[in-house]
């Protein structure tokens, strides 16, 4: 083909969430993943109810070995709300169903031809990195969202659900500030946390290899345990 007729790849700004299945191999050496399967379908019926054709908001995703990833069509503070809240509700199921996960959300320029499995862009890179460089188990907002959010109408700062990540060594990511992570903070049954109590079971069976990850994750839930 002449290269004058290569069409230049087209980037869109998007959201773009990226997890990691800890000990993948594990897994599926011991079927636990049949337990990940149902949690993933579940979600995604969540996006599918979610999604708003006629406004044209609404999450695309994709799955392959021990990564799932969820991506929006662009950059706007609804389409921010809508993968947030799935992206959240993944990450909570799996841990509640005690299997480990870390995971991030980032914005940036992103091409997809969702069909042939191809992603590429800052978003995608932005995503992995932050993703790969966490010590725990944990879900964050990368300072992208943070500089992003900051332009608009969103502050990360009052959000229920996230406190800046502030133990040292859980964020190995040369620039590790303006990292917001998910504060375990909701679902207290009888004034105990229940993502604890998962990850406290879930230390428990680990190799020492993953020790450090889940003695990191239970620091910053006890943190601010409310």
């Amino acid at each position: 083909m002449d290269e004058s007729q290569i069409k230049p790849l087209r980037y869109t700004e998007r959201w773009f969430a990226y997890f990691d299945l800890l000990g993948f191999a594990n897994l599926v050496r011991e079927n636990e993943i049949e337990h990940v399967l149902p949690i993933y379908e579940d979600v995604m019926a969540t996006i599918t109810t979610k999604a708003d054709a006629k406004r044209k908001r609404g999450i695309s995703y994709s799955w392959f070995s021990d990564t799932f990833i969820l991506f929006t069509r662009g950059s706007s503070d609804e389409e921010f709300a809508l993968i947030e809240h799935v992206s959240r509700l993944f990450f909570q199921k799996l841990i509640l169903s005690e299997i480990p996960v870390r995971g991030s959300l980032t914005v940036g320029s992103l091409y997809t031809q969702k069909e042939k499995n191809i992603f590429l862009g800052e978003a995608l890179i932005d995503a992995y990195e932050y993703g790969e460089k966490q010590d725990w188990l944990g879900f964050i907002l990368t300072p992208s969202v943070y500089r992003h959010l900051k332009e608009g109408s969103v502050q990360l700062d009052s959000r229920a659900h996230y406190r800046p990540v502030d133990i040292d060594g859980i964020i190995k990511h040369p620039e590790p500030s303006n990292v917001f992570a998910f504060a375990f903070n909701n679902g207290n049954v009888n004034g105990k946390n229940p993502y604890l109590k998962a990850v406290l079971s879930m230390k428990a069976k680990a190799s020492k290899h993953y020790e450090k990850k889940y003695v990191n994750t239970e620091k910053f839930i006890r943190r601010r345990d409310v």
